[in-house]
């Protein structure tokens, strides 16, 4: 995995280091296909929902179909840490 770097996610809009993350499994596709920045939160709570959601591995659409149902539509818990600071900057 490259080193992480400062950005935006594109699930949860948080700046913080990032990784960018291969829509299509690499594992799978290889190096094909767009690749998104996710913190860690969002890209570890993806790779689980994505575990769950694939019914065949070998099938672009359906990576691709589930990529844009988690971005879309699931919410991703926030990190402990993030609501505490929240907490506490309003507070």
């Amino acid at each position: 995995m490259k080193e992480a770097k400062k950005g935006y996610c594109v699930k949860c809009g948080k700046y913080f280091y990032v990784h960018e993350h291969h829509i299509l499994p690499q594992a799978i596709f290889g190096e094909i296909g767009k690749k998104e920045k996710l913190c860690p939160n969002c890209h570890t709570h993806f790779h689980e929902y994505s575990k769950k959601e694939t019914k065949n591995p070998q099938d672009q659409n359906e990576a691709l179909n589930i990529w844009t149902k988690w971005l879309k539509t699931v919410t991703v818990i926030v990190s402990v840490w993030v609501l505490a600071v929240i907490l506490i900057w309003t507070w």
